[in-house]
């Protein structure tokens, strides 16, 4: 019998002084995989991005005009819905139909159909920011709901969340007389990128 000794190595090990790592071939080779699959990856992920932005701006605008119909109910008199170019800095209605800066809720206590003094501030809303553009289809700068929670307008208002890409890709909201928020699926004729 010998006095040599087998030394046994566990599996997935290498024996000492064996190298072991990538190969300058294998590192291009796995490089050049990771930036075809990253040349892919990148536009389909800034569509999602653009679409949660879409998506953000719909939800946060129906949660308002929800907001300002259950006010409207529950105080029994009358709740605007109106655009503002800076709603945190000065709460006021914008005079044009772009939504875009934010919008405010408020109690027409004086009637005067314009947030003043006399009026009680219900909720301030800034735009979600990026390329989404909010806009009414009759050129609306103000919606009123009435103490009942229906819609004051004489026709159904539209509300449009538009981005760069275009109609495709635009969202809508219709309220109609009874004062109900739906959303309305497929392309927004007025979008215009």
């Amino acid at each position: 019998m010998s006095n040599t000794a087998i030394i046994r190595y566990p599996t997935g090990h290498s024996s000492p002084g064996r190298q072991t790592g990538f190969t300058l071939l294998e590192l291009m080779i796995t490089l050049a995989i990771a930036a075809i699959l990253l040349t892919v990856a990148v536009p389909s992920f800034q569509t999602t991005i653009a679409n949660n932005r879409l998506a953000t701006q719909t939800n946060n605008l129906v949660t308002d005009i929800n907001i300002a119909r259950s006010e409207a109910v529950k105080r029994g008199t009358g709740v605007i819905l109106c655009s503002s170019a800076d709603p945190n800095a000065a709460p006021a209605c914008d005079a044009g139909n772009v939504w875009t800066g934010g919008w405010i809720v408020f109690v027409d206590d004086d009637n005067s159909g314009n947030f003043d003094a006399g009026d009680t501030l219900i909720k301030v809303s800034q735009a979600s920011g990026g390329t989404a553009t909010v806009l009414t289809a009759g050129g609306l700068n103000t919606f009123t709901y009435n103490g009942d929670g229906t819609s004051a307008a004489a026709a159904a208002v539209d509300f449009l969340i538009c981005d760069n890409r275009g109609e495709a890709f635009g969202r809508q909201v219709q309220i109609r007389l009874t004062g109900r928020p739906r959303l309305i699926r497929g392309p927004v004729a007025d979008c215009t990128p």
